[in-house]
C-alpha cells in the first residue's frame, strides 16, 4: 500500500467509488464497455483488500502527512468500505486521521466488479499517457478478482491545468473512465459511522524532522499512555515505528481524542517527543513500508 499526500492542514478527502452510488440503489452504473456474464469471483475475509484506492506524491506535504495519510478507499473481502472520515477544524488538527465504513452486499460487489470491467480497470495495467505537468499526485488503484490482483497507475489524474493535449485519444479516454468510476467526496458527503481500527502504527521523529511550534500552538506535554512505547530514533534514520494492537491499541486511541497533531509525548524520563500516528488498516505493510 502507497501512502497518500495529501498536504498540511487539508480536509480529508475521500474518494469512493462512483458506482457505490448507484450499486446502493441497484443500478450498476455506466461504463465503457459490457462485463462479462457470471459472478466475479474474490475472497470473503475481513483482512482481505478487493480494492484499494490511494494517492501519492504532488507538490505539497510534508513527512508526517506522509507517515500520518491511510489510503483513500478501502473495500474488503466482507463488504466493509473503509473510507478517511471528514475533519473540518482549526489548526492544530486531530492527533490521528478518523475513518468511517460501510458496508456493501455480494449483490453489490458483484456490481462494483461489473463497473470496474466495463471501466476496463479488470484487464492489462493501461497506459493512461504523461500530462505535461509536474508536481501533481499519482493514483493508484489495485483491485483483487478471480484470483489475480490488478494494478492502474495515472499519474496527474485530477489535473484542472488542461495539459492532457499531449496525450493521445486512447490515454484520454482511458483517463475520463477511470475517472467516471472513481467520485470525491468532500465534508458534504455527509457523516457516516466510525470505524474504530484493531491496530495503530505510532512514529516517532528525531529532532530535525520535528515541526517548529508557534508560541500560541504550544501544547502541554501528555504521559505516554500504555506500556509498548515507540522506540528512540537511530542514527541517520527519519523515524522509529512501532505497531499498537489489542487493548493497547483502544487505550492509546483513547488518549490520542485528548490530544492533537501538535501534543508533545512523555515517554520514559526523555525529554518530550513528537509521534505521528495512523490507523493500521488491511494491505498496510506497517512498520516495513
Amino acid at each position: 500500500m502507497k501512502l497518500a499526500l495529501l498536504g498540511v492542514g487539508y480536509v480529508v478527502t475521500s474518494v469512493v467509488l462512483a458506482a457505490c452510488g448507484s450499486i446502493l440503489e441497484g443500478d450498476p452504473g455506466a461504463g465503457n464497455g459490457a462485463p462479462r456474464s457470471g459472478s466475479y469471483e474474490h475472497p470473503t475475509e475481513s483482512q482481505d483488500v478487493l480494492v484499494s484506492v490511494d494517492r501519492a506524491g504532488g507538490r505539497y506535504g510534508s513527512v508526517r502527512d506522509v507517515l500520518r495519510n491511510t489510503a483513500e478507499l478501502l473495500l474488503l473481502g466482507d463488504g466493509t468500505v473503509i473510507f478517511p472520515g471528514a475533519v473540518d477544524e482549526p489548526y492544530p488538527g486531530t492527533a490521528i486521521f478518523p475513518l468511517q465504513s460501510t458496508t456493501l452486499t455480494e449483490e453489490q460487489i458483484q456490481a462494483l466488479f461489473a463497473a470496474a470491467d466495463e471501466a476496463g480497470l479488470l484487464g492489462e495495467a493501461i497506459d493512461y499517457g504523461e500530462p505535461a505537468v509536474a508536481d501533481e499526485a499519482t493514483t493508484y488503484v489495485e483491485i483483487t478478482v478471480d484470483g489475480r490482483t490488478v494494478s492502474q497507475t495515472v499519474y496527474a489524474l485530477d489535473s484542472e491545468s488542461g495539459t492532457e493535449a499531449n496525450l493521445s485519444a486512447a490515454s484520454r479516454a482511458a483517463r475520463a473512465a477511470l475517472r467516471d468510476f472513481l467520485v470525491t467526496h468532500g465534508q458534504d458527503s455527509g457523516p457516516g459511522p466510525l470505524y474504530q481500527p484493531d491496530a495503530v502504527l505510532a512514529y516517532r521523529l528525531p529532532t530535525s524532522a520535528q515541526t517548529p511550534v508557534e508560541p500560541v500552538n504550544e501544547q502541554e506535554p501528555r504521559t505516554w499512555p500504555i506500556a509498548t512505547e515507540p522506540p528512540p530514533v537511530a542514527a541517520n534514520s527519519p523515524h522509529s515505528c512501532v505497531a499498537i494492537t489489542g487493548q493497547e491499541a483502544a487505550d492509546l486511541l483513547a488518549a490520542l481524542a485528548e490530544a492533537n497533531e501538535l501534543t508533545p509525548w512523555l515517554i520514559g524520563t526523555e525529554p518530550p517527543a513528537q509521534l505521528v500516528f495512523r490507523p493500521l488498516l488491511p494491505g498496510d505493510p506497517g512498520c516495513e513500508s
